[in-house]
């Protein structure tokens, strides 16, 4: 709605005008007057128009006239606008908002009719110039609280484009949105992705993620909101791959892949092949076991064959041989990761050493499960890792990451992985063993006895006859 179709109402007067000229509740005859005052710019000068406007604007303030007051301050301004005075547009703006028992209709609607001259300035000096005026006249009204978070923005774009991220993102971070209750929530998103990216943008990545969080996620599952929730967990990606945390990194992809497969012309291949390669690059828990199973359920990976054969390896108990991996997959996953470039800007995934050590802990698992003991040497070959290396993963695997029982026995170099029990323990499992071995006797000659009879009296049969 443009400023000349606008309505206001303040609480002090509910009637209805029309910015510039038409009828007002308050004050019938307030058009001519003002049109006369207005007239004086040609006759008697800017000055002496200005000076007719002050005093009718006066007389309404004091009457508590919200909309004649408004609309007489925004007249002025925009005679000051013809001019092309600038300086004077600001002096006059902080003017009108320190008047006594100025009503806030004024305020609003004067900086309303000022940034929309914003673009129209000669020069960048002046357009920051009217920016700083507009902010200190906005600043602790919260009835002008939309129109200076708009401000800042301009602002902060202005220092970006100069190359000053610090002070751009110092002043976004002036603003406090989320508690705004006359922002639109899409406005309000937007903003605060601002902030983030900023602050990523000056490495700034712990007050990014602390700010990130004034989102909840479950609030951008709105069809108008694809693009907004897009660039959130872009967002999200950056700040997850500085943290190195692969397992959050898939999930923002499936985010964006649930997103991007409901939404037209939008590449959920892409977002799907970096979610199956990030998932791999997680370390093993049961987050990363039920997300890597959730996605080899996906009719989708129908589409994409070779991320299901890779996945597939990391959910079968068997070995995988790096050298074999790496000339399968290499360019394939060397093509994927550059994708997520895209997202991460400057950031490096750093995929290859993460997969390797995946590879090599899935293996330490695999052996776990199929050896009680193994040389070393043999561990290391199957491993394809030096004997020093093997006996480091190994360690990290049992003392850091607890994930799996192992002692070496150094001098011998003998690797176990079978844990120790005592008296009462093995005699548990050996009774176990026990009975279970004789359920298994019990249910075979069960089965024999039942075959026996039923051929005997088939046999029988055929006799008789």
């Amino acid at each position: 709605m443009s400023p000349d179709k606008m309505d206001i109402d303040d609480g002090m007067s509910t009637g209805k005008y029309t910015f510039g000229f038409g009828p007002f509740e308050n004050d019938p005859d307030l058009e001519p007057k003002v049109a006369e005052a207005v007239a004086l710019v040609e006759s008697s000068g800017v000055q002496s128009a200005i000076e007719k406007l002050l005093a009718l604007e006066r007389l309404n303030r004091n009457a508590g006239a919200a909309p004649e007051t408004a609309a007489i301050c925004v007249n002025l301004i925009r005679v000051l606008h013809q001019q092309k005075d600038w300086k004077a547009i600001g002096e006059y703006a902080v003017l009108i908002s320190k008047r006594r028992a100025q009503l806030k209709a004024a305020v609003l609607k004067t900086v309303q009719e000022i940034m929309s001259y914003l673009d129209e300035t000669p020069d960048e000096e002046t357009k920051l110039s009217l920016l700083e005026t507009l902010r200190d006249v906005t600043a602790g009204k919260i009835f002008v609280e939309l129109e200076r978070a708009r401000l800042t923005r301009i602002l902060a774009k202005i220092k970006e484009e100069k190359g000053d991220i610090d002070t751009a993102a110092a002043i976004m971070q002036e603003m406090q949105v989320e508690t705004f209750g006359g922002m639109e929530r899409l406005e309000k998103f937007e903003f605060i992705l601002e902030q983030v990216r900023l602050c990523l943008d000056k490495n700034d990545f712990i007050r990014g993620a602390i700010i990130a969080k004034k989102i909840m996620p479950r609030q951008l599952n709105k069809e108008e909101l694809v693009e907004v929730k897009l660039r959130y967990y872009a967002l999200m990606i950056r700040i997850h791959t500085h943290n190195s945390d692969y397992l959050h990194i898939c999930r923002a992809y499936l985010e964006r892949y649930d997103t991007t497969r409901t939404s037209e012309g939008k590449d959920w291949m892409r977002e799907l092949k970096l979610a199956s390669l990030l998932v791999i690059l997680s370390p093993k828990d049961s987050m990363q076991t039920d997300l890597l199973h959730r996605i080899q359920g996906f009719k989708t990976m129908e589409e994409l064959p070779t991320y299901a054969e890779l996945l597939k390896l990391f959910s079968t108990d068997e070995l995988i041989r790096w050298p074999i991996l790496m000339e399968q997959y290499k360019e394939e996953l060397s093509a994927v990761a550059s994708l997520a470039k895209e997202d991460i800007n400057d950031g490096d995934l750093k995929w290859a050493a993460a997969l390797q050590e995946r590879v090599t802990e899935h293996n330490l698992r695999v052996m776990a499960k199929y050896y009680s003991r193994i040389r070393l040497q043999r561990l290391a070959e199957l491993l394809d890792l030096t004997e020093e290396n093997t006996e480091r993963k190994l360690a990290a695997m049992v003392s850091d990451k607890k994930a799996l029982w192992a002692k070496i026995d150094r001098p011998a170099k003998i690797v176990s992985f079978a844990r120790p029990k005592d008296a009462d323990g093995l005699l548990n499992g050996w009774a176990e063993n026990v009975s279970s071995l004789l359920d298994i006797v019990e249910k075979t000659c069960h089965l024999v006895h039942r075959e026996t009879m039923v051929h005997s009296i088939g046999k029988g049969k055929v006799t008789g006859n």
